[in-house]
Parts: structure tokens; sequence; C-alpha cells
């Protein structure tokens, strides 16, 4: 079965961020990074550059712009325009920092409208990832790839439950990482995650864009 790992908001939360890297390091295990735009600095950019990681826009500002409802920055109340000057803005920002990024959008939140998918593809955006309950928008050239698992918001029991039954399914199983939230007891239920997945005969761990 294919796995990948992807860890959200990397801009916040530098000294957890690198240290989560290093522990991917250490199990040579491919990281994807979801790079909030606004939010990199010079100083961790240089860091990510010099890092095997994958790296990937992860929307502009990560700032909420839906007064009712969820949390959004790419929501309903934003229209195709709106969205695709910020997604243009952030990719321009990765661009001139980070030099390679991979052509995949993750909407914070993981939340986002067809407007944004449109916006997303115009912009040259070949892969769109959300939280595998979305429904797909099914628009040519833009792929889907879902995360299922989020480390840092389940139990052991419920992540031993819940990837066991995705098992099977012949889908990328998505597992998903938000280290500025990650206490260290996290951080340790991550390792014992990642000591796992790294020896198992059946997980091919992969980058979410297999070239990366």
């Amino acid at each position: 079965m294919d796995v990948f790992f992807r860890d959200d908001d990397a801009g916040w939360g530098d000294d957890r961020l690198l240290e989560l890297i290093t522990r991917f390091e250490g199990y040579g295990l491919p990281l994807d990074l979801a790079v909030i735009p606004a939010e990199l600095t010079n100083g961790l950019a240089e860091r990510l550059r010099a890092r095997h990681v994958g790296l990937h826009q992860h929307g502009y500002a990560h700032v909420n712009h839906e007064r009712e409802g969820r949390k959004c920055e790419f929501g309903p109340s934003r229209n195709y325009l709106q969205q695709r000057n910020d997604i243009a803005a952030g990719r321009d920002i990765l661009d001139a920092l980070l030099g390679r990024i991979a052509p995949i959008f993750t909407p914070p939140w993981n939340r986002c409208t067809l407007d944004t998918a449109h916006a997303a593809l115009d912009l040259g955006f070949s892969v769109l990832s959300r939280e595998h309950r979305a429904e797909p928008f099914g628009l040519d050239g833009l792929a889907e790839l879902p995360v299922h698992l989020d480390v840092a918001r389940l139990s052991p029991e419920e992540l031993d439950e819940r990837f066991a039954a995705l098992v099977g399914d012949g889908r990328p199983i998505g597992v998903m990482f938000h280290h500025a939230v990650m206490d260290r007891e996290a951080f340790d239920r991550a390792a014992e995650l990642l000591h796992l997945l790294a020896r198992h005969d059946s997980v091919r761990a992969r980058h979410m864009l297999t070239d990366a």
C-alpha cells in the first residue's frame, strides 16, 4: 500500500517543524510540507531548501474570511478572481523564496470551493489535496489526493483502527500532521507510527508527487 505524509502550516512553529523533519529523516521516510506563503520567512526558506522534503502551497495567509459557518480561507464568500489573486500571489512568494515547489495546492482547513479548484487549475496546479470526506470536484487536469488521518488529533487507538480500515482500499493513504499544535506526547505518538510504517513490508512510503 502507498502512504504519503503531509505536514500542514509550515511557516508557524519553526522549531517543531524542524524537529518533525529530523524525525522523518531519521526513519528515511518522505515528507511533504504545505507551506503558508505569507508566513514563510527568508530564514525558514533557507533551511527548507537544504532539506530533502517535498514543498507545496498551503493557501495564502491561512486566515478565515467567513463570517458564518466553518473557517475557510477559500470559501463561498470569496469569488473566483479574489481566490485566484491570492493563490497567484502565494505561488510567486514560494517561487521566489524556495525555488522549487510541487504543483500541489492544499487549502487551509482542507476546505475550498469549486472556484478555488478552477483557479488552481488555471494557474498550473495539477493536484488538489483536501480531507478525504470532501466531495471530489472532478475537474479534468486537477487530480485530487486526499488525506485520511490526522496524527495530532487522533489517539493511538483511533490511529490504529482507522489505518487498518483503509488498508486494502487500493488508493494512497494520506497521513496528516500539524507540527505547530503537536505537544511532546503527539511527537512520541508520531514516532511510534513512523517506526512501524518504516519497517512494514507492505508499506510503500512516497511523496505526494512520486517524482518530488
